[in-house]
């Protein structure tokens, strides 16, 4: 899994997705034939999902640049990284001021929905709302700009 996602701390969080899924599905393990293929399965659709959120999660993205080795040196690419990374703030200034508090503190301060309500003095409701809006609103952005073909170029790079 770690050769997949590329962190520790990742590999470990969908590792915990993993185990809640088998425990969530306990009742039904009984019934699969090959134990090994139905984890597998698991394993590689939990990642790939923590992939596909990358592609939008400023903190992610910042983790996945920290694997392009010192003495890559392509201009180029550089500055599409740069290009994307004033892409990804554009998009995000585009939010109302609550919906990009929202996005801030979870995304980049990594709270969680109910540390964030309490901050804000909002219901958990209308944090997951604001959230869902904000990731729909920076994802249309991103695509009309075409940047998260760019995400992608940069986690292969990696």
């Amino acid at each position: 899994m770690l050769a997949i996602v590329k962190s520790g701390e990742a590999a470990e969080e969908v590792t915990q997705e993993i185990m809640i899924k088998l425990w969530l599905c306990r009742e039904m393990l009984d019934q699969v034939e090959n134990l090994d293929a139905y984890i597998y399965v698991i394993a590689r659709n939990k990642s790939l999902n923590h992939l596909r959120k990358a592609a939008y999660d400023i903190r992610l993205l910042n983790e996945l640049k920290s694997f392009i080795p010192d003495e890559y040196n392509n201009t180029d690419d550089r500055i599409a990284v740069k290009d994307y990374e004033l892409l990804l703030t554009n998009a995000v200034n585009t939010l109302s001021p609550q919906r990009r508090q929202v996005y801030q503190l979870s995304r980049v301060e990594g709270l969680s929905h109910d540390e964030i309500a309490e901050r804000l003095h909002l219901s958990k409701q209308t944090v997951k709302n604001h959230l869902v809006e904000a990731l729909k609103s920076i994802r249309t952005h991103l695509s009309l700009a075409g940047g998260a073909a760019l995400v992608l170029t940069l986690y292969m790079i990696s």
